[in-house]
């Protein structure tokens, strides 16, 4: 009797599983036309910091151990699920593709995303991100994220631009906004040029110019332009050649925040961050010096997994490394060292590991030394600085390349090194803001109050 209820309690639930399937991949998306005979549905579009879109598998999990793999295959959802976490609210438009001639999915890689605002402004895609998901068979469902850090904020209605890579035509879908920002924060701006005190640091913001983006080279990045600002840095009078050139973000009023802010803007604020030159820091509290290591012994690596506090900053060193392929989870080193692939830097995977638990994987690949160092700031715009000093007094610095909470510092070594020790070097910023309104928003104005 028992066995005969299971029985029927399982049928229940793989008809349902079947029901819900099949609700799940209706398609209603909006639609639109590439030039190249694609079709793209855009599945999504969320706003905010925790994006997530499709349709997840954990009611499968108690199901595996019982049904045969075939089965479980057809009813994984042939859209899977993907999450995307942000530190500031950003725009997400997910998009797949689709071969009308064919009646199948097919790759949704390969173009240039943008939005056009009624200016004629174009603002790029910040990033992007691929999936592809195993469904039932032949499927060949995939999925891509576009990221926009900065979008027009104030229509009701969005016009998304797609274009293939090295194609010259565009194809446009409209759809509705959702992060109106009608409204943005009043600023008063300061005229140009404008210079802070910020301690013993005078910076100036000179003026602005227009910069442009993408071009005929750059297949892959949409032709924008937006303003660049030249900032100027000084001590005493005198130019301040101890510290890095500034870095910089702009923001609008209605809050974006980024590079590519368009040219039609009333007020931006620039913000430009600026470090100390590592060379230049002599406080013994911001710097951390680990034993010499032999680098004719070093073979697949040297793991010290140590830890030390710069100032006010946590910092584990990992190891240093000869070349090879290094994979990491949750900042730990997983495996031995693997041979160089073909992708060099970061590549990542994700695996769902229980219901509602992923895990995931990040590999490093590099053919040079590298060292592999965690760490926990209190301020998002502190950097650490690595360098590598060899038995004969030579300092190569290494190049910094990130995933999550995990900075690899790549080195060129010179010839004939045979020792080498790290030196982890705490750079803290510092920070100021101006608001200015851009020369072309003023000469407009100037102009109609002529006519």
């Amino acid at each position: 009797m028992r066995k005969r209820a299971l029985l029927l309690v399982t049928g229940a639930l793989i008809v349902g599983s079947i029901v819900v399937l099949i609700l799940w991949d209706r398609d209603e998306a909006t639609e639109v036309l590439l030039s190249d005979g694609r079709l793209f549905r855009i599945e999504a579009v969320t706003f905010g910091t925790n994006h997530l879109v499709g349709h997840g598998d954990w009611w499968l999990f108690p199901l595996r151990k019982v049904l045969p793999g075939p089965l479980v295959q057809f009813l994984t959802p042939t859209r899977g699920q993907s999450r995307y976490i942000t530190d500031r609210p950003t725009l997400v438009v997910w998009v797949h593709a689709y071969d009308p001639s064919k009646g199948q999915y097919v790759d949704c890689q390969g173009v240039t995303a943008a939005f056009v605002d009624e200016h004629g402004d174009i603002y790029p895609a910040n990033g992007s991100g691929h999936g592809s998901f195993g469904g039932p068979s032949g499927a060949n469902f995939n999925r891509q994220d576009h990221i926009f850090n900065v979008f027009p904020r104030r229509p009701k209605r969005l016009k998304l631009r797609l274009a293939p890579w090295r194609s010259d035509r565009a194809s446009f879908v409209e759809f509705a906004n959702p992060a109106v920002q009608a409204q943005g924060a009043a600023w008063t701006p300061e005229p140009l040029p404008a210079a802070h005190r910020v301690g013993d640091l005078e910076v100036a913001l000179e003026e602005l110019t227009i910069k442009t983006n993408g071009g005929p080279t750059r297949s892959w990045e949409p032709t924008s332009q937006h303003w660049q600002p030249l900032f100027k840095l000084s001590h005493g009078g005198r130019p301040a050649t101890d510290w890095e050139p500034p870095g910089w973000v702009a923001e609008d009023a209605t809050g974006n925040r980024g590079q590519t802010l368009g040219l039609h803007e009333p007020v931006l604020k620039f913000i430009p961050t600026t470090r100390p030159k590592p060379e230049a820091i002599s406080d013994a509290t911001r710097r951390w010096q680990l034993p010499p290591t032999s680098l004719q012994t070093i073979g697949k690596g040297v793991q010290w997994n140590t830890n030390n506090v710069l100032h006010d900053v946590s910092v584990t060193v990992i190891g240093l490394f000869p070349p090879g392929a290094y994979t990491f989870s949750e900042g730990q080193l997983t495996s031995p060292p693997g041979p160089v692939m073909a992708n060099l830097g970061w590549t990542g995977m994700s695996k769902q590991v229980s219901p509602g638990r992923s895990q995931h994987w990040s590999t490093h690949t590099t053919t040079n030394y590298v060292a592999y160092v965690r760490r926990v700031l209190r301020n998002p715009e502190q950097r650490i600085a690595v360098a590598l000093r060899d038995d004969q007094g030579r300092t190569s610095w290494g190049r910094s390349t990130t995933s999550n909470e995990l900075d690899g510092f790549v080195f060129d070594l010179p010839q004939g090194a045979r020792e080498a020790a790290l030196e982890i070097i705490l750079l803290d910023p510092i920070q100021t803001e101006f608001v200015v309104k851009p020369a072309l928003v003023e000469s407009s104005a100037n102009s109609s109050q002529e006519q």
